[in-house]
């Protein structure tokens, strides 16, 4: 009988440090090594929750005399960083037109926790800037632009070029529909959900400031105009889904939505019947 109780708590002392060697720092970090930098963060706090829950458990598997010794050591550790309030807080000799001053005393736990905060940025020093582990946020951000280019090049090159100088307006359903969603998605805070426009200028009349052609609203929209606030998009949308916004703009030509902006620019008389005629009634939506 007395074998059996010396050895409950060796068993338990045994799961107890088996569960903390598995839940180490260094084993979460070997479990994440192909992760990018930008999981850094999630992986310290994975890392120190992991250590509480662990601690946690250990201190439900504690023998009772070990228990009692831990809490003590945890009140104690309460006490230092939550002292309780004295009665009499001593103050300054000096005084100012009858108002005295306290001398009270930085609490414990803001000390401990500038302490920490100085050991934190010291290892974030060595990592970010002195051993350079981890990338800074314009490192990151540049290698982010770069993967995004490259994947722009992959889409364009699979879609094919577009010939600008013999664009023109599609008209398939489909395309029109992919061109509204990234109307919808990017294009409706300057011009309105309906083309109406709103900061920019209607969409929905035959009066234009850099054209009203599907070339003229293809190059405006790649080209963008910086004067008025407005980026270059080609950078965004590969030239096919250039062709489907244009397209997309000239649909709603003549939709007249209610609250429509007064019209800018110059009345534009469209030469193109195919570019200038409505969608047709196969499932093209005109707004």
């Amino acid at each position: 009988m007395k074998n059996s109780n010396v050895v409950r708590p060796l068993r338990r002392r045994a799961i107890a440090t088996g569960t903390l060697s598995c839940c180490t720092p260094a084993a979460l970090f070997t479990a994440s090594a192909g992760s990018t930098p930008t999981d850094t963060a999630l992986v310290v706090t994975g890392v120190l929750t992991v250590i509480i829950v662990a601690i946690a458990f250990l201190a439900l598997l504690m023998p009772e005399d070990e228990k009692k010794a831990f809490v003590a050591a945890m009140n104690h550790l309460r006490n230092y960083l939550f002292p309780a309030k004295s009665k009499r807080v001593p103050m300054f000799d000096h005084d100012f037109d009858g108002i005295h001053e306290l001398d009270n005393r930085v609490p414990p736990w803001f000390t401990t926790l500038f302490i920490a905060t100085v050991i934190f940025g010291g290892f974030y020093l060595l990592d970010y800037h002195v051993f350079r582990t981890s990338k800074l946020s314009g490192d990151e951000y540049t290698e982010e632009v770069a993967i995004a280019e490259l994947h722009r090049r992959i889409v364009m090159a699979t879609e094919g070029q577009i010939d600008e100088t013999r664009l023109t307006a599609l008209k398939d359903p489909a395309a029109l529909k992919r061109g509204e969603e990234n109307f919808n998605k990017y294009c409706v805070s300057c011009h309105g959900g309906q083309g109406q426009g709103v900061v920019g200028p209607n969409l929905t009349d035959d009066y234009w400031i850099h054209g009203g052609g599907v070339k003229d609203v293809f190059t405006t929209i790649k080209q963008g105009v910086p004067a008025k606030g407005m980026i270059s998009w080609q950078l965004v949308f590969t030239p096919k889904q250039l062709q489907e916004l244009a397209s997309y703009v000239l649909s709603l030509r003549g939709s007249n939505p209610p609250g429509a902006k007064k019209a800018e620019g110059q009345l534009y008389l469209e030469q193109d019947a195919a570019a200038m005629a409505p969608p047709d009634s196969s499932g093209a939506k005109k707004l």
